[in-house]
């Protein structure tokens, strides 16, 4: 695991409770405490787990893997990718689980694209304290894709190896619109509750700000339409998940708001900066998205 955050630590947990081998890459007090306990997970839908895993700040610590999970945030990225390519065993493979759409092509500048998968996890998972990770929402759901061509046996390999682990996993025939399907309402939702520093529930329930949702919505479909996707058939289905989450946890938000509460880096650049660059690249306006990046970005600058 490229990554002891909570996506992470998250899946590394399940893994290594599914009987598997996992080592971490992390830092700071989170690594020591990783070191002192291991790694547990509080989790609604797997109760109490703890890792018992190798964890160091230096891949060159680490056994050769042959499945790397890169799950640090995109400001992260570009050490970790050469993190994952340190670690990898030969003829592994690596795969991306991050928000936005740079990843998988930032990773295949450095490991061989055959080597790359393509991942997408809806994950509610965050750092509680240093060696704990909270999953806050009881259901999870990835996908894996290659980075290039159809479904291989090797993937559903890898994907049948994680499933019998207790993950939630399935293959997408095609990365990028997996990639797609998650962004046309995780950037909405990202942006919305960073910018308002809301829960889902109260943005939902005030007319105004659900018509605004629905319009950045309605905006990022156009930029990925544009783009050569269609994520429309997966939003009815995202919509609803993200009611019904903001009718039993209304003060439920994004981990970029988490971020920005926390004083964090956040992932503004690559979520709602990423659609407007975008738009602008493929002549496709996003003036709600502006308006909200500008204000997000100004935030952003103030706290550091």
């Amino acid at each position: 695991m490229i990554g002891a955050g909570g996506v992470g630590g998250f899946l590394g947990c399940v893994l290594a409770q599914g009987g598997h081998e996992v080592s971490f890459l992390a830092r700071g007090e989170h690594l020591d405490a990783i070191r002192a306990k291991g790694l547990r997970l509080r989790s609604r839908q797997f109760g109490e787990l703890t890792a018992s895993a190798q964890a160091s700040n230096n891949v060159a610590d680490l056994p050769p893997a042959d499945l790397v999970l890169v799950a640090v945030k995109m400001y992260d990225f570009a050490e970790a990718r050469q993190a994952a390519k340190k670690a990898l065993a030969p003829g592994g493979v690596a795969a991306t689980i991050q928000n936005g759409l740079d990843a998988p092509a930032e990773l295949a500048k450095v490991v061989p694209s055959a080597q790359v998968l393509i991942g997408t996890a809806s994950i509610e998972a965050t750092i509680l304290e240093p060696g704990v990770i909270g999953h806050l929402i009881p259901v999870h759901q990835m996908t894996l894709s290659e980075f290039d061509g159809p479904p291989t046996e090797r993937l559903q390999q890898v994907v049948g190896t994680l499933a019998a682990a207790g993950l939630t996993v399935t293959v997408a025939a095609d990365g990028q619109r997996a990639l797609w399907d998650k962004a046309a309402t995780l950037i909405p939702f990202a942006t919305l509750t960073s910018a308002a520093d809301a829960g889902i529930g109260p943005i939902l329930n005030l007319a105004e700000s659900a018509a605004l949702m629905q319009q950045l919505v309605e905006e990022t479909v156009a930029v990925a339409l544009k783009s050569g996707y269609d994520p429309r058939p997966s939003i009815a289905a995202m919509s609803a998940a993200i009611q019904q989450v903001a009718q039993a946890i209304p003060d439920f938000t994004s981990s970029m708001n988490r971020d920005f509460r926390r004083g964090n880096r956040t992932e503004l650049e690559w979520l709602t900066g990423k659609l407007v660059r975008l738009g602008a690249e493929v002549g496709v306006p996003t003036p709600r998205h502006e308006a909200l990046y500008a204000l997000l970005k100004l935030k952003e600058e103030r706290a550091a």
